[in-house]
Parts: C-alpha cells; sequence; structure tokens
C-alpha cells in the first residue's frame, strides 16, 4: 500500500505539488495523466524517494519514506522497480550487466542465479540472446523492455513507470501495454504510470487519476474518464487546445 497524504514540492516559486492526496491499491495499475510539467515526474521520484517533499509524508507499506533513515529507504526501495522515461540504461554496460545491476546491488543471488533470473527477465519481456549486446545497438522499444526487464529483476511489489510508451509506435506502444497487464496478472505487481498515452490509459487502467495545478483534480475509471462532465479531463483527453488548461499555463509549468 503507498498513500500520499497532502505532499507540497516547490522549486522556487514555482508551486509544483500543492496538497496531493492519493492512496494506490494493491494490486492495481494506476495511472496518473497531466500535460507536461504538471508535476507528474516530480510526484514519481517523491514516491520512490529521489526527491523529497517540502511537507507531507508518503507511506509505503505503512512506513513513512519522507522521516526514515537512509539504510530503511534503502531497503523499502527493494520493493520498488522504477522504468524511467528515457530508461537510463549504462551505455558502458551490455545488456545482461544492465539488468544485473539492481540484482548484484539489493539482493545475495549468486551469479548462476543472477544469470538464470536476467535469462528470466528478458524472456518475459520478449527478448532472448540479447544478453551480449550493447545498449546503442538497440531500438527504442527493444530498450524500453530492457528497462523494464531490469526494474522487474529483483522481483519488486510496485513498479513505477514514467512515459513508458513516449517515442514509440503504436504497435511497440501496445507490446509495452501487455506487459504491464501480465506483470499484474502473472506476479501480482502494483503499478503506477504516467503517461500522455490515452490508448495505453484505457487498456491497461484499474483507475486513472488527472493532476493539474499542483493537484490531483480527477480520480475514476476508464469508463468515468470516458463520461467524465470535469471540462479539465475532456479537454485533456480530447486533446484540445480550447479549454480551462491554459496554454500559457503549460509553458509556465514546463520551464521547471
Amino acid at each position: 500500500m503507498i498513500k500520499v497524504n497532502n505532499i507540497y514540492k516547490n522549486f522556487g516559486s514555482n508551486v509544483v505539488l500543492n496538497g496531493v492526496h492519493l492512496d494506490v491499491r494493491a494490486g492495481e495499475v494506476l495511472i496518473i495523466m497531466g500535460f507536461s510539467g504538471a508535476g507528474k515526474s516530480i510526484l514519481l521520484k517523491n514516491i520512490i524517494g529521489l526527491v523529497k517533499p517540502d511537507s507531507g509524508f508518503i507511506e509505503i507499506d505503512g512506513i513513512d519514506i519522507t522521516k526514515c533513515s537512509l539504510e530503511k529507504l534503502h531497503e523499502i526501495r527493494k520493493k520498488i522497480g522504477y522504468v524511467f522515461q528515457e530508461v537510463a540504461l549504462f551505455d558502458s554496460l551490455n545488456i545482461f550487466e544492465n539488468v544485473a545491476f539492481g540484482l548484484r546491488n539489493l539482493t545475495t543471488l549468486n551469479e548462476s542465479e543472477i544469470k538464470q533470473r536476467v535469462k528470466q527477465c528478458l524472456a518475459m519481456v520478449g527478448l532472448k540472446n540479447v544478453e551480449h549486446l550493447n545498449p546503442s545497438s538497440l531500438s527504442g522499444g527493444m530498450k524500453k523492455r530492457v528497462g523494464l526487464a531490469r526494474a522487474i529483476a529483483y522481483q519488486p511489489e510496485y513498479v513505477l513507470y514514467d512515459e513508458p510508451t513516449t517515442g514509440l509506435d503504436p504497435i511497440m506502444s501496445d507490446v509495452i501495454s501487455d506487459l504491464i497487464i501480465n506483470l499484474k496478472k502473472h506476479l501480482h505487481i502494483t503499478s503506477i504510470v504516467v503517461t500522455h498515452d490515452m490508448k495505453l490509459a484505457y487498456k491497461i487502467a484499474d483507475r486513472i487519476m488527472m493532476l493539474y495545478g499542483g493537484n490531483i483534480i480527477f480520480s475514476g475509471t476508464p469508463d468515468e474518464v470516458r463520461n467524465t462532465k470535469n471540462e479539465y479531463v475532456k479537454q485533456f483527453v480530447r486533446g484540445s487546445s480550447q479549454g480551462p488548461i491554459l496554454i500559457e499555463k503549460r509553458f509556465e509549468m514546463e520551464r521547471i
């Protein structure tokens, strides 16, 4: 269980998170949507402890990560996988070493067990016989899948995704959608997915939230999103420049 309670985060005069509340239910896929610069990635980084809120608290399985020791935070992070928007593979390491990185740092597995786990995780994301390759030789979609294999390698309870389909073609985006669904189905992983991709959101979400003005202004099922009367949500889903989401506000936030 993840609970975000009344968190605030400012960068200078820019208020990014303005009293955000949300609960993440065990086993669900939670989508967080919102325009570029709305603070979605900052929210994820607060949840994993990469950024500390100015006030408020975040509980993961009953532990307040904003107040715990670095040692305790390190233990909690073992429960969480993170898929970065830009994948963030290590260019100096081959695919095997990239996926094994967390296993060597977060587990006590021996080399034989690590080799087996890496092979299993790459197979789960549809990649075989790529362990010897370097990231530079992979397509964008393959890199995304390697990043996902790395995130699930140490068997986390939660996986956080920052724009997992950005830069991918529609077919590869659907492959990523299916992977997230299968992780929920077979490994019971709880997922928080930041995305602009409404096709992805509708396919995988149990709940969809919208972050705007530093707050969660909507929470509902995919069907509730489709039928909402919330003008902010309707404008975002339509992808229209006409509506209550001001273009000037977007540009202001994107400078953060």
